[in-house]
């Protein structure tokens, strides 16, 4: 039981660190691609030192010849999922953005059904279904509302953010496989590694620069690092090898509640009486599939 709250927690503490992202990048001011880049190369070096530090490069070695290959797609697959949604917030509300790109637990149920013959009960997959229909509700409601951007082309932010849960889905389902075999800092550094790479590539194809910002901007960026990506995405991955693929990743339906929430208090994005109706459904909905997790 004490380990069951431990996850619980855990997963309170990765959903509060990546709620901070969409507000940090928003304050960071630079591409999505920039944001995203930094944000997997500052990680990456946390990562490294983190992964000396646990003792985890003692006797490291892959178990199979391919498994460097498939967690470097799944960096692929995340240095896409970052990149597409960060350069959505250019062209949607924060609460939209975020309420799209974190709408992938429909998938997430099949891939674990189909892929790992995991078994869910009925709550949990009505939990599933709750927390998806008050995220669509919310996302027609924002949309609705017509908060963009100056300049924002809601159609392609749209698109960027649907492309960015559909990355996100295939890495966690590719880390839900890797995590049997390898430790979290084993498995991330190599994840984020093949990312960071990845994104360099992409920015120089997009003739975007990495240097030259202000040190505030840079501060964000480090942040971005250290709270989400850190104290977000490592700490499910971590979880991924002690729970359901399902149960592990749903709570970041979490996200747009508390994203939406600090875009109110830190940028001026108003939250009306609706809003907050239906994230209350989207959190019943979560606690539904961890409550009843086995």
């Amino acid at each position: 039981m004490k380990s069951n709250a431990k996850l619980y927690l855990l997963l309170v503490l990765a959903v509060m660190n990546i709620s901070t992202a969409s507000i940090l990048v928003r304050l960071a001011g630079v591409h999505g691609y920039v944001a995203a880049t930094w944000r997997l190369i500052i990680a990456s070096f946390l990562t490294l030192i983190l992964f000396l530090i646990s003792g985890d490069h003692k006797g490291f070695q892959l178990h199979k010849v391919n498994d460097l290959l498939i967690m470097s797609l799944s960096g692929i697959f995340l240095s896409l999922h970052f990149g597409l949604w960060m350069m959505s917030l250019s062209h949607l509300s924060v609460a939209v953005s975020v309420t799209i790109v974190d709408s992938y637990p429909a998938l997430m149920a099949i891939i674990g059904m189909m892929l790992f013959k995991e078994t869910y009960r009925k709550t949990q997959l009505l939990g599933a279904g709750i927390a998806m229909a008050g995220i669509a509700l919310l996302s027609f409601h924002t949309v609705q509302g017509g908060i963009v951007p100056p300049g924002g082309d809601p159609v392609l932010g749209i698109i960027l953010s649907a492309l960015g849960m559909i990355c996100v889905a295939l890495y966690f389902t590719i880390g839900k496989g890797m995590r049997q075999r390898y430790t979290t800092f084993q498995y991330t550094l190599i994840v984020y590694s093949a990312a960071s790479i990845f994104s360099i590539f992409i920015v120089e194809c997009m003739n975007l620069r990495l240097l030259g910002y202000s040190p505030i901007t840079y501060t964000y960026l480090a942040l971005l690092a250290l709270l989400p990506m850190l104290g977000g995405h490592t700490v499910i991955n971590y979880v991924l090898e002690k729970m359901s693929l399902l149960a592990a990743t749903i709570p970041i339906l979490g996200e747009p509640v508390g994203a939406a929430i600090l875009a109110w208090l830190l940028l001026g994005e108003k939250i009306d009486p609706l809003s907050i109706l239906l994230m209350a459904i989207v959190i019943t909905g979560i606690g539904l599939v961890v409550l009843e997790e086995k």
